[in-house]
C-alpha cells in the first residue's frame, strides 16, 4: 500500500502526459506528434515523431504553460529573485511579480535566462507603454515645491537633456511619484535608500529616506523588497516593492546614473 501511495504521489508531480499533437516553440522550432509531460517547475518533456526533448515552459505559448499548469508569474519572480542573488539588482518591472515558490536552483538559473527573455522584457516595458514623453526639460520652469513629478517624466528629462533637467530639479523640493523596485539600507545610519522602476535601466531615480527616531528598529526582508519596522511588541510593514508611493524630495542632480532624490519624505 506504501508503494503505491509513493508511485501515486510521483505522477502527481510529473503531471499527466498531454495528448499527441503538433507543438511550434516560441523560436519557430516545430515538433510533429508530440505528447507533452511537465517535468518540473521550469521544464516539459517533448516526445516527438523525431525523438524527445526537454524544453524550459518559457520556450513554448502561454496556452500550453496553462494546460500543463505552469505558474508564468511564479516563475518570473523565482528567477527575478535568482538574478538578484547571481548578478545584483533584477530588472525593475520583474521585481514587481507576485511572489511564488523557493528560488532556482544555480544550475538551472543561468540556462533559463536566455528562454524567458521575452517574457522579462515584456513584463519590464508594460508599465511605460501608450505614455507620451513629456515636453522637454528646456521648456519648463523650475519645479515648485509641492508640484508632483511622476518618473516617467523625471527619468526622460534626464536621458534626454542632464543639463535643462538640472536646471528643472536639481536643489528645488518637489514631490516624486512612481512605483517601488527595492529599499537599501544603510549599516551605520537611519537611512534608507528606495529605488523607483524606471523606463530605462540607465537612468534610475533612488530616494535618500531617513526612518523616524520613534521606530526603534528596522531592516530588510525578501532581498531587499520589503522593509520591516519591529518594536519590543510587535512588527510590520513600512514599504514593499511594488507599492506605488509619493515622496517629497529634494532634487540632488544625477551620479553614475542614479538620479538623486535627497531628504525624502514619505507621503503615500
Amino acid at each position: 500500500m506504501k508503494r503505491i501511495g509513493c508511485f501515486l504521489a510521483l505522477v502527481l508531480a510529473v503531471g499527466p502526459a498531454t495528448r499527441a499533437e503538433d507543438l511550434t516553440a516560441l523560436d519557430g522550432r516545430v515538433f510533429h506528434g508530440v505528447e507533452l509531460r511537465r517535468l518540473d517547475d521550469d521544464r516539459l518533456s517533448v516526445r516527438h515523431s523525431g525523438g524527445q526533448a526537454s524544453l524550459f515552459f518559457f520556450e513554448v505559448p502561454e496556452e500550453v504553460r496553462k494546460r500543463l499548469g505552469f505558474d508564468t508569474d511564479a516563475a518570473l519572480k523565482r528567477l527575478t529573485l535568482e538574478l538578484v542573488r547571481l548578478r545584483g539588482p533584477a530588472p525593475a518591472a520583474v521585481a514587481a511579480v507576485p511572489a511564488g515558490p523557493a528560488l532556482l536552483p544555480a544550475v538551472v538559473a543561468p540556462a533559463l535566462l536566455p528562454a524567458a527573455k521575452p517574457e522579462v522584457e515584456r513584463v519590464r516595458t508594460a508599465r511605460w507603454l501608450g505614455l507620451v514623453p513629456p515636453a522637454p526639460a528646456a521648456q519648463l520652469p523650475p519645479v515648485s515645491a509641492g508640484e508632483t513629478v511622476t518618473v516617467w517624466n523625471l527619468v526622460n528629462h534626464y536621458r534626454s537633456d542632464p543639463p535643462a533637467a538640472d536646471a528643472r530639479y536639481r536643489k528645488r523640493s518637489f514631490r516624486v511619484t512612481g512605483v517601488v523596485e527595492r529599499i537599501d539600507k544603510s549599516l551605520a545610519t537611519r537611512l534608507v535608500r528606495v529605488f523607483l522602476e524606471s523606463p530605462d535601466p540607465s537612468v534610475r531615480p533612488v530616494c535618500e529616506w531617513r526612518i523616524d527616531d520613534k521606530v526603534q528598529a528596522f531592516h530588510t526582508v525578501r532581498d531587499g523588497r520589503t522593509l520591516v519596522a519591529e518594536n519590543s511588541h510587535s512588527k510590520w510593514k513600512l514599504l514593499e516593492a511594488g507599492e506605488t508611493v509619493t515622496f517629497e524630495v529634494r532634487g540632488g542632480g544625477m551620479d553614475d546614473g542614479l538620479v538623486e532624490l535627497k531628504q525624502a519624505s514619505l507621503k503615500r
